[in-house]
């Protein structure tokens, strides 16, 4: 009835794995939840990738702000409709994972999430970068390290979003992105205590437009 099959021996340990090193990876999001900050009204996505070797990360990515600017992550996520070929994605009701630190237990709750992005196919370079840690709000003094997307691509080809929506042959930026990314510790700056006043009295700047803003006959697909 059983015979060895060594990819699924090789992946029976790495069930629950996280990823924790910078890197280029290929793999899926399991995970694409609207995100809405109660406090300011910003607009984001909840990311759960999931990488070819099973390993999975999380991270949110906040794309447009109360006031209805556009923030970095704005660009990161048309970036991603680009790589997938996507034109829009739309909005459903589904169960998501969501750790609760009262019962300290992982469980399902109610969201919306964008079922175009689930389950498909997606390469991301991610860059491990170091944090300040908070809890209520303000700084611990501790700091730990967590993975943020830097560049998605197209898992079957490496193109990147631009060199699709260029119509390149050949895909070179994703090599040039690899030879320079190297993981990102805290840069020195005020102590803590003056950080936090300059971050409660500095306003949040937006982006400059991504490139997408008007969508029309140039997009290859």
């Amino acid at each position: 009835m059983y015979a060895l099959d060594t990819q699924a021996a090789r992946e029976a340990d790495q069930f629950g794995a996280y990823l924790n090193e910078t890197g280029k990876y290929k793999g899926q999001f399991t995970r694409a939840e609207k995100l809405v900050s109660k406090q300011k009204g910003t607009h984001g996505v909840g990311f759960t990738f999931e990488a070819e070797d099973k390993r999975t990360t999380r991270f949110d990515v906040w794309t447009i702000n109360g006031a209805g600017d556009h923030l970095p992550g704005y660009k990161f996520v048309n970036a991603l409709l680009a790589c997938m070929k996507l034109r829009q994605v739309t909005e459903a009701p589904a169960k998501v994972d969501r750790y609760n630190w009262d019962t300290k237990q992982i469980e399902k709750v109610d969201a919306t999430v964008f079922p175009e992005l689930i389950g498909k196919p997606v390469g991301l370079v991610l860059r491990n970068t170091e944090y300040e840690k908070m809890r209520d709000g303000m700084l611990t003094g501790e700091t730990g390290w967590r993975l943020e997307p830097l560049v998605p691509f197209e898992a079957a080809t490496e193109f990147t979003s631009s060199e699709i929506l260029d119509r390149k042959t050949k895909p070179e930026k994703l090599a040039s992105v690899m030879a320079t990314v190297t993981d990102r510790p805290l840069k020195k700056g005020p102590a803590p205590a003056a950080r936090q006043a300059q971050d409660r009295h500095s306003p949040q700047q937006a982006s400059q437009g991504s490139g997408f803003d008007d969508m029309g006959d140039d997009i290859p697909w």
